[in-house]
This record gives C-alpha cells, structure tokens and sequence, in this order.
C-alpha cells in the first residue's frame, strides 16, 4: 500500500517565518517537521499570487506554460491529482469556497470540502475541527489530503482575524502575521496527532510569500478615518452628492496618507519602505515569493538543502517518492536526489507577477538564481528593469541594473 500524503499549503507563508533564527513566531510543530524531515529553505514560487502558484505546483509547469492571465485553477493533462488518481489515491481537500478553485473542489471527496474564506474568517481556528473530524472519520487508503490554510490572508483583506486573541501577545510574535503563524502551528499540531507518520508523507508549502510591514504600520495605519465627516455628509448633504463627496474623502485619506508615510518612512531601507504597500501590490521581491518548503515521513532523513529550488518541482518529487517516475517533460525536476545525498544542478527559475484583470505596469517577469534576481516590464523590454546581487544584498535594496548590463544579457 502507497503512504498517504497530507499537502499542507499556508496561503502567504514567508520563508523566514520557518527558517530565520531572528522570527518571533512560535512554531514547535512545523519545527518537528523541518527537524525531522528534508528542508528547502530557499524554495521559490514562480508568481506572487495564489492562483498562478498553484497551478504551478499542481502542473508542474510555469506561469507562462499554462496562462498567466487565469483567474482559476487549471488542470493540465498532466498533473498532480491525475497522476495520484493513476495511483489509486482518494483525492481529499479543505479549500476555500471560491469559484476559482470550482475545479479543485469538484475533485475532492470527502464532504465538509470548504470554508468562506472571507473577513473575518479564520478558518483553523473556526473550522479546524471539521479537519480532525475528517482524519477521525478513518479516510480510505491510500489518500492524499490538501489543506488550503486561508488564516494569514485574513490580514491581507486589512481585517484582524478571528480567533487570533490566544495569541495576540508579544509571546507569540512581534507582529499580527507572526501571531497568525503561531496559532496555525498550534493547530498544525493538532493535525499531525492524527495521522499515522509511519504511513504518511508531510508537505509543507506555501503559495506565496507577504510583506510583514515595519513596525507593524502599513499603509492603512496612515490613513485619517475620517468617520464622523463621513457620518455628518450623509446626514446633511443630499442624496446625489454623496458618490461625489465620497470619492473627495477617498482621495484626502489616499493624500493625507501618502504625506505620513513619506515622513515616517525617512531614513528607512528599500526593503522597509516596501514592507508599507498595499499587500495587493503586484512584486517579484523574495518577500513575496520565497516560501517554506519541507517533506516528513516514509524513509525520509533529515536534510537541511540551501540550494535554490522550485515550487514546480514538486509534483515531480512525489512522483518519485512514489516509486512511479513521469514520462512526461515538465518545467519542474524532482528533488528525490537530495533525499539520498546526492547533487542535482541548480536551474534558474521563471518568474511572473500575479496580474490583475486589466492590464498595468507593475505586470513583470523575470528570472532568479542563487546568485541574481532579473526582471522587468511584462511586455516591453528595457522598462522596469531591476537587478539584484542575492548574495551580497538579501533585501533586495539596491538595483544595480544600470550598471550590469553585461550581466542582465
């Protein structure tokens, strides 16, 4: 009988909140995993919004292989939960109810399949026992289980989510994604109570990465609320002109705020300034796309790998785990070597924005190895170019494009 394999993706998991010794988060179960398993600790995802990440992991393919405009999951004729049905897998899921991962949720078995994922919705802390009722209710074997943690997106909608009052304290992190991070541990604990480790295989994964603001002040911190003007001109003012009075406060907030943030953000690095913008803002820096990623379980050692990997290498690592090798070419190559001390060659890994509906110029592509990161405008080259020296600059805070041109070529 194949091992089960319980997929635990955490929507917008940085890298450093699993690898850095400075975090302030607690995580002593997602510790267990990186302790007793393989690590990749600088594992890239090919885009910075879910969806292109996702179907990356699931394809094995890159952005630009599969539709980098796409607003849904999409199944190629080779992926992930094909293959794993090939194998005999009941296909299981915990997603969260959007149209955009109908297909994913369509897919899955088992019922209790979805939460509302929106604000302010946590769904561990809310929903986190139709999980462990699941695992309960003794699911047919072999299963693979895929876990959609939503709980850190909750900060993404600008809303404080539910449940966090456990943890909002500063022994739990320094910041509210910190403190969000510790309560998903607690319950990731939880999960693995569950599971049989001695017949399962742990993943642990991230979609995307998310700017953690300084001090924690983003951009909304800055923004005068001006509730009880807004209050008054709905009282006083007519009907059809409160669309126009309200665009009017809209861009007074958007200046006021844009002077304090400029103030505040004085003296502060590229890195820290950026940590401010909205979390929708389209990015190729690590922040946002450097993410966590760890296998536990049936003959797996202890590893800790440092070499640059990939997000679409993935499915091809479980194929392999798997005893059942793709015949098919894929953007991702499997990191099975690494579980057996030996070397793979590391590739440069395509990168793409997630972009929004309409078309704008924050939309870039790029390419990153160990060393650099290159990217630029999506459509017109020579626009938006940044480069940067990974090594010498980790944050990212000194484009050095214009002076490397031989490099950039």
């Amino acid at each position: 009988m194949p091992p089960n394999i319980l997929f635990i993706l955490i929507d917008g998991l940085r890298s450093d909140q699993v690898f850095n010794d400075n975090r302030t988060c607690i995580t002593p179960n997602i510790d267990f995993l990186k302790n007793n398993g393989t690590s990749f600790s600088q594992a890239i995802s090919s885009a910075d919004g879910t969806i292109l990440s996702l179907n990356s992991i699931i394809n094995g393919l890159y952005p630009n292989s599969i539709g980098t405009r796409s607003q849904k999951i999409i199944f190629k004729e080779n992926n992930l939960i094909q293959f794993l049905l090939d194998c005999g897998y009941n296909i299981y899921g915990f997603l969260p109810k959007l149209t955009s991962f109908q297909s994913f949720i369509e897919l899955c078995t088992n019922k209790n399949i979805t939460y509302e994922p929106g604000p302010p919705t946590i769904p561990l802390s809310k929903t986190g026992e139709k999980i462990l009722d699941f695992l309960d209710s003794k699911p047919s074997d072999p299963w693979f289980y895929f876990l959609h943690i939503f709980d850190l997106h909750a900060l993404r909608e600008g809303s404080i989510p539910n449940g966090l009052h456990d943890f909002d304290t500063e022994e739990f992190g320094h910041s509210k994604y910190e403190r969000v991070v510790s309560s998903i541990d607690h319950w990731i604990g939880k999960i693995l109570k569950k599971i049989d480790l001695k017949n399962t295989i742990v993943i642990l994964t991230a979609d995307h990465g998310e700017k953690i603001p300084i001090d924690d002040k983003d951009i909304t911190k800055f923004e005068p609320k001006l509730e009880s003007i807004t209050k008054l001109g709905r009282n006083t003012l007519p009907k059809f002109s409160h669309n126009l009075g309200g665009k009017f406060l809209y861009g007074f907030r958007k200046s006021v705020a844009s002077f304090k943030i400029n103030q505040a953000n004085k003296g502060l690095s590229s890195y820290q300034k950026r940590s401010r913008l909205p979390h929708f803002s389209m990015s190729l820096y690590d922040e946002s796309i450097r993410i966590p990623l760890i296998f536990l379980g049936v003959d797996i050692k202890t590893k800790s790998i440092t070499k640059q990997v990939a997000s679409v290498d993935i499915f091809p690592t479980i194929a392999d785990l798997l005893e059942k090798p793709l015949t098919v070419k894929l953007d991702g190559n499997s990191l099975f070597p690494f579980f057996n001390n030996e070397e793979i060659p590391e590739n440069p890994i395509y990168l793409h924005t997630m972009p929004h509906q309409e078309t704008h110029d924050d939309d870039s592509i790029g390419i990153r190895t160990s060393t650099y990161k290159f990217f630029r405008h999506a459509r017109t080259i020579g626009k938006n170019v940044h480069l940067y020296n990974l090594e010498n600059d980790p944050f990212e805070n000194f484009n050095i494009a214009d002076d490397s041109q031989n490099i950039i070529d």
